[in-house]
């Protein structure tokens, strides 16, 4: 079977993008822009570990002309400011890959002073506008449900990508679990459309 999780197929992809006419934007650009997005594919990656691969991919998309949003978490398997500053200053965004109710066990109180601590840690290194919830599959909690009692805009935060993207609208492709668009790879990493008829759009 073909492995299609090379960075040879991903600058297939990326080419065969702009050879259709796409424009490439970063998810800031892209929740801030109100002009007309219908050929546009925004590239966010979760660097869930190993940040010298994420280092290695942006230096891809930055000689083939396109920026993305790398989305850091804060433990020590993620976490590598060198690195975050060399992707940032590619011009790609840099985002926070958030997993504070998990990491607290379900303590929210504790969760948002985590979460307001690492955003601050964020934030010295580069002006952190967007947020993206990490699934945390081995954990009972749901990232997520932290701002059904905050409101992550109390923060500067500008969108997050679960929240604040309707995808009725937008096509979503994932490689969560190394499969395109694998439902049952994760728990939490899913996108939510609303439901027509009593069928899912």
């Amino acid at each position: 079977m073909l492995r299609d999780f090379t960075n040879d197929i991903y600058f297939q992809l990326i080419n065969s993008l702009k050879n259709f006419g796409y424009t490439f934007l970063p998810f800031i650009e892209y929740v801030s822009n109100e002009s007309d997005l219908k050929k546009c594919a925004v590239l966010r990656h979760d660097v869930d570990r190993l940040p010298e691969n994420a280092l290695r991919m942006a230096g891809l998309e930055d000689r083939l002309g396109i920026k993305a949003s790398y989305y850091f978490r804060t433990v020590k398997e993620s976490w590598d400011e060198d690195i975050i500053r060399q992707i940032a200053d590619m011009g790609h965004e840099i985002g926070y890959h958030y997993e504070n109710l998990s990491l607290c066990r379900g303590n929210y109180e504790l969760s948002i002073m985590n979460f307001e601590l690492d955003l601050e840690k964020f934030r010295k290194i580069y002006p952190v506008k967007t947020i993206c919830m990490h699934g945390s599959p081995l954990s009972r909690y749901d990232n997520k449900k932290l701002w059904e009692k905050y409101d992550y805009r109390d923060y500067g935060i500008i969108a997050e990508p679960y929240f604040d993207v309707d995808f009725n609208e937008v096509f979503y492709i994932t490689d969560t679990g190394r499969s395109w668009n694998n439902w049952g790879a994760s728990v939490r990493d899913k996108v939510i459309k609303t439901e027509v008829g009593g069928r899912r759009s």
